[in-house]
């Protein structure tokens, strides 16, 4: 009875990975609700000393302006590097740059590749909603007159993208995922960690469940784009530049959140399915759509880097062959 109740809480040497992870995301959320809680308070406060009742400020909790999301997600990226470190380090007995972030030979090839789908797929959804008619462009085509609040906007939404990118990948592809590897498996670890992906977004606005679904999937992507490098340098690319072409350059919503990007847009009502509406392409056909392609190309990716793995062991094998020859006829 002793030996079974250990298993329970106990693998190998460690604490049991189930237990790690249980553990992992409720502190995560109880720091980063602590956090936005926080932010949320500073943020009425201020509206309120602007003149507006605290009542006339809580609408308009959704319309965070930018100059105060940035330090916010900051200090969430912050809270999760620290309680990842931590748990990494003392419950996994293992270091922070095994999660995935390692620079072996090709990382800077899988953060092109990230960064480059992520603007095809979303300039292809962008191509395919206007020339099908469920988008239009306004005459004046920019929403800003001048360079300057554009460079600054995109700037701002730069990093924006990157910290909360990171951040997510960090948590679910990262810690989240790897430790439930361990226990119950790949094929459960990847459902799991998706599942808790797609609830860490029930929240946003306009959220629904093809929205969901298609988030899911995204966290499954994400899974298998770790799963093709053994790094997170690719799914956190391809995360941020998803969000980054969506919102602030082709001027969808990002997963509910209008991001008022650089194009002057009008998304149809009519085609909602198709177009995801109010919550962007991640709650439609369109988002499934890049999603499945996305993962297609991920597929090949994969196949073409396991032929270039392989042909470098070969070349490593006929020269290591060719010196223990030189060796022994030396000899």
């Amino acid at each position: 009875m002793e030996s079974d109740w250990r298993r329970f809480f106990i693998r190998g040497d460690r604490l049991h990975p189930g237990w790690r992870v249980a553990f992992y995301v409720i502190a995560a959320l109880a720091s980063l609700l602590l956090v936005q809680v926080l932010i949320v308070f500073a943020y009425i406060v201020c509206l309120t000393f602007s003149g507006q009742p605290p009542k006339a400020a809580l609408p308009e909790v959704e319309k965070f302006p930018l100059a105060l999301i940035l330090p916010a997600t900051f200090v969430e990226l912050g809270v999760i590097l620290t309680l990842t470190y931590l748990f990494r380090r003392f419950l996994d007995r293992q270091s922070f740059v095994s999660l995935g972030f390692t620079r072996r030979r090709g990382w800077l090839r899988e953060i092109g590749l990230g960064l480059v789908m992520g603007f095809a797929l979303m300039g292809g959804i962008f191509l395919v909603e206007w020339f099908g008619g469920w988008l239009t462009l306004s005459e004046r085509l920019w929403r800003f007159p001048a360079p300057g609040p554009a460079l600054l906007m995109l700037a701002g939404y730069f990093t924006l993208f990157v910290l909360s990118g990171a951040s997510e990948e960090i948590m679910f592809r990262g810690y989240i995922f790897q430790n439930l590897r361990e226990w119950p498996g790949t094929a459960l670890a990847v459902v799991i960690s998706s599942i808790l992906f797609g609830l860490l977004h029930a929240l946003n606005p306009h959220f629904n469940l093809f929205a969901a679904l298609n988030i899911i999937l995204a966290g499954v992507i994400f899974c298998y784009a770790y799963l093709v490098t053994g790094n997170l340098w690719l799914p956190i690319a391809y995360h941020f530049s998803w969000n980054f072409f969506q919102g602030p350059v082709f001027s969808f919503p990002v997963s509910g959140m209008d991001s008022n990007g650089l194009l002057l847009t009008q998304v149809s009502p009519t085609g909602g399915v198709i177009t995801g509406g109010a919550f962007g392409p991640e709650g439609g056909l369109m988002g499934l759509g890049a999603q499945l392609l996305s993962l297609f190309v991920l597929w090949l990716w994969g196949r073409a880097q396991g032929r270039e793995r392989r042909n470098h062991e070969k070349r490593e094998g006929a020269t290591e062959h060719k010196a223990r020859k030189k060796r022994t006829d030396f000899d």
